[in-house]
C-alpha cells in the first residue's frame, strides 16, 4: 500500500515495487543485465539489487547501478565509433570531404568530423543517405545537383560534373 506524507510524495511500503506497486515482490537479486545499442549487445556481469517477482523490473543497489550506466555509456560511445567508421569509410569511398559530405547530409562544416569520430551521433537519415550512396555509388551526382540548389558552395568531386 502505498502511503503519502504531509507533501504528498510518495512513500513505498517495505518490499514494495517502485515500478508496477506490487507490495510484497521484491526478491534479491545477482546476476547480470543486458545493454544494446545499435549492433552491440554485452552482458553486463556480477550485479547486485533487487528485483519484482511480479513486473521483474530489477532496482540495483549503487554500486552496481553505477557500473551499468559506466557499461551503458562505454557501450553508446563504441556503437558511436563503429557508425562514424562506416560513414568514414563510404565518404572516402566517394572521395568527398568531411566539408563535403555535411553539406550533403545537411550538417555543418564540423558535423562529418564529430561523427567520425564517435563525438555526435547523426539522425537516422545521414546513415540511411550514406548507406543508400554506398550500394549505389552513381547516385552521388545527383544528390550534389540536389544539395547544391541548397547550399550553392557544395562543389562535385568528381571531374567534369
Amino acid at each position: 500500500m502505498t502511503m503519502t506524507t504531509a507533501h504528498d510524495y510518495p512513500i513505498l511500503a517495505a518490499g514494495q515495487c517502485a515500478a508496477c506497486g506490487a507490495v510484497g515482490s521484491l526478491v534479491a537479486f545477482a546476476g547480470s543485465l543486458p545493454l544494446a545499442s545499435g549492433n552491440r549487445m554485452i552482458e553486463v556481469p556480477h550485479l547486485v539489487g533487487e528485483r519484482c517477482e511480479r513486473c521483474e523490473e530489477t532496482f540495483l543497489d549503487d554500486t552496481s547501478h553505477a557500473r551499468y550506466l559506466a557499461a551503458a555509456d562505454e557501450l553508446v560511445h563504441q556503437a558511436r565509433l563503429d557508425a562514424g567508421a562506416e560513414l568514414r569509410r563510404v565518404r572516402r569511398k566517394l572521395r568527398l570531404s568531411q566539408h563535403e559530405a555535411a553539406a550533403i547530409a545537411g550538417g555543418g562544416p564540423n558535423a562529418f568530423s564529430r561523427y567520425e569520430t564517435g563525438k555526435a551521433q547523426p539522425v537516422a537519415a545521414v546513415f540511411n543517405l550514406f548507406r543508400l550512396l554506398d550500394r549505389h555509388p552513381d547516385l552521388l551526382g545527383e544528390i550534389l545537383e540536389a544539395a547544391a540548389s541548397f547550399q550553392p558552395r557544395v562543389k562535385s568531386p568528381l571531374r567534369g560534373t
